[in-house]
């Protein structure tokens, strides 16, 4: 729970008392170990799912990815590719053990890692920025980038359009 604490940059109290509350709903199994307590996740909670899918979308990588890499000089638009792409596209799959994220604009490489570092910090997980010019984007000639315009591409910045009610 510490751990969470951190990532979380709250108060350790608040964390506690929020993980009781989730395990006393039986969304989550809280226990005592030599360690201290061990928080696990109880997939068999008929709310387990709704309520994973409402964390990530509202606290998960798109939202984070979003605030570092969105306010970056020069940058026209980020998507997250790859697991995390796939998972915001509910193509089922094993939880993604890192962050892919394409920035398009005249970014320097070392301000969208620095971006990358504040997003893993905040996320526990690694993020791996891929920087490209709108042009060097655009270009059909590069492999790697043909591979990333093929697979599930989730924008996080500027905010997709909403479609109209």
């Amino acid at each position: 729970m510490l751990d969470l604490a951190v990532m979380l940059r709250t108060d350790l109290g608040t964390v506690i008392r929020e993980v009781e509350r989730l395990a006393r709903a039986g969304v989550l199994a809280l226990r005592r170990t030599s360690a201290g307590r061990v928080v696990t996740r109880d997939t068999g909670s008929p709310l387990y799912e709704p309520l994973a899918r409402l964390i990530m979308l509202t606290f998960g990588p798109a939202a984070v990815v979003a605030e570092e890499f969105g306010n970056l000089p020069s940058v026209r638009e980020v998507h997250l590719f790859g697991a995390w792409a796939q998972r915001y596209a509910d193509v089922p799959g094993e939880p993604p053990v890192d962050v892919e994220v394409l920035v398009i604009g005249h970014t320097a490489p070392e301000v969208a890692f620095d971006a990358a570092q504040e997003a893993a910090a905040r996320l526990g997980l690694p993020v791996h920025p891929v920087v490209r010019a709108p042009a060097r984007w655009r270009d059909d000639t590069d492999p790697f980038l043909r591979e990333i315009r093929a697979s599930t591409l989730f924008q996080v910045h500027p905010s997709p359009p909403r479609p109209l009610e």
